[in-house]
């Protein structure tokens, strides 16, 4: 699952790429700068990044300062993550989706819009994008507990 949204989050930089070549191809070129393009952009961007960091987690591909975690053995990382995802990120992953669903529902029932500029968009997709990624992110950071927790006891060999 978190894969096709992680998919999905990567293809997103297409319709960002295109829409920002508009936008300095109007500006600059046609002096017609849009009203639009900054706002759908950060939109656009935010989701991205928001998909994509379950798969980033699941694939272990998040940036490490490993000059001593490298140098311990398989079952010792297995039982430092393991400690990390399940007392500090999980908790901390699954407090932010509870108050990011919260937002985007309390987005939703006001018809909150961004400020941002003349078009002024209701922000509660971008917002329900946001709950929706982390929750993808809280149920991967739980199925890493998991994991580095039986690689820890020896029940797994298999470290990813």
């Amino acid at each position: 699952m978190t894969g096709c949204f992680g998919g999905i989050g990567a293809w997103l930089v297409i319709p960002l790429f295109l829409i920002m070549g508009y936008e300095v191809f109007a500006r600059f070129v046609l002096d017609l700068p849009t009203f639009w393009a900054y706002e759908f952009a950060y939109m656009i961007t935010g989701s991205h990044f928001v998909l994509g960091i379950a798969y980033v987690t699941k694939m272990r591909a998040h940036i490490r300062v490993d000059f001593l975690y490298a140098s311990f053995p398989l079952r010792v990382q297995a039982a430092i993550d393991s400690i990390v995802y399940a007392l500090f990120l999980l908790p901390v992953a699954s407090w932010m989706t509870w108050r990011l669903g919260i937002v985007a529902l309390d987005a939703y029932r006001v018809g909150e819009v961004s400020g941002e500029s003349a078009w002024n968009p209701v922000v509660w997709p971008l917002r329900t994008i946001a709950a929706f990624g982390f929750l993808l992110f809280t149920l991967q950071i739980a199925a890493e507990a998991v994991r580095t927790f039986r690689v820890a006891t020896g029940r797994s060999d298999i470290p990813s």
